[in-house]
């Protein structure tokens, strides 16, 4: 993910500028959407633009901005300005080739599925690998180490059922496929719903959100899961555990009983919605 966020501080003034056609582009576009129409009552939001330069006068940062589509150019000023433009490897400050550890062109350690670097008795795992860089991700992988560096019986380390989350107003949390990437693998079934159609979200007075799930239609195996809205970073977990459980299908969701009137309702609900969609596996 690319972001430019450029603000002042917290409690002021804030715009965001994004290079993508939309905000956070891994995420699924429906989701991305909203986000936009929601995080936009409260800041402004600009996507489809390049960084071109930036200047300071005094204690003041400019911005020249230039349109994707259209090339016109757009100033922005403020007091302080912040850039994510994503990871690399610090491996060049730590030397791990000089071990005989084999990186990746990006300079990332590269591991087999058991973590094992090129040499068997070296692991490597976190942000070092350049996976899934995620603090969860990093201390779930340290466990399937220390079990690989301590047994002889070797366990792969899935990187398939790796939840994430974004903690933006609304949060957004998603784990496995998006639904086009789950169309080129599969015949899915794809289910919505909304939190404004449970009691809870009815009590929290509706608050805009919804969970999106993706089974394959042969199996019922869960292939993705897809939630924004409050407490998104909680109730992914439910599709999460079901995922990294047994064939992954969703049955034990829809057959358990859920708590009336919370939150994950909707989540069940979700999968109460399956239906095929338009475009086949081909």
């Amino acid at each position: 993910m690319e972001y430019s966020h450029f603000f002042s501080s917290i409690g002021t003034k804030t715009t965001v500028i994004q290079r993508e056609d939309r905000v956070i582009p891994n995420e699924e576009p429906e989701v991305a959407n909203l986000l936009k129409n929601e995080l936009g009552k409260f800041v402004d939001i600009y996507t489809g633009f390049d960084a071109v330069e930036v200047t300071q006068n005094g204690s003041k940062k400019t911005l020249v901005v230039r349109n994707r589509t259209d090339g016109i150019q757009r100033e922005f000023t403020a007091e302080a300005l912040m850039i994510a433009t994503g990871r690399i490897s610090n491996a060049d400050m730590l030397k791990p080739e000089k071990t005989g550890v084999k990186l990746d062109s990006r300079g990332f350690i590269e591991v087999n599925e058991f973590l094992q670097t090129n040499k068997p008795d070296i692991y490597a795992f976190g942000d070092a690998i350049g996976r899934q860089m995620f603090r969860h991700a990093a201390n779930y992988e340290a466990g399937v180490v220390w079990h690989n560096a301590n047994h002889k019986h070797k366990v792969p380390m899935d990187f398939t059922v790796t939840p994430h989350a974004v903690f933006t107003h609304p949060q957004i949390a998603a784990v496995g496929l998006k639904e086009e990437e789950a169309k080129q693998r599969y015949k899915i079934l794809v289910g919505k719903a909304f939190y404004r159609d449970t009691a809870m979200g009815a009590a929290m007075g509706n608050p805009e959100g919804f969970v999106k799930v993706i089974v394959e239609q042969e199996t019922g195996k869960i292939l993705g899961g897809h939630i924004i809205g409050p407490e998104a970073a909680v109730i992914i977990q439910e599709i999460t555990n079901a995922m990294a459980s047994g064939n992954g299908d969703y049955s034990p969701i829809a057959r358990g009983m859920h708590i009336h009137p919370a939150l994950n309702e909707v989540i069940q609900n979700a999968f109460g919605a399956l239906q095929q969609t338009e475009q086949e596996h081909g």
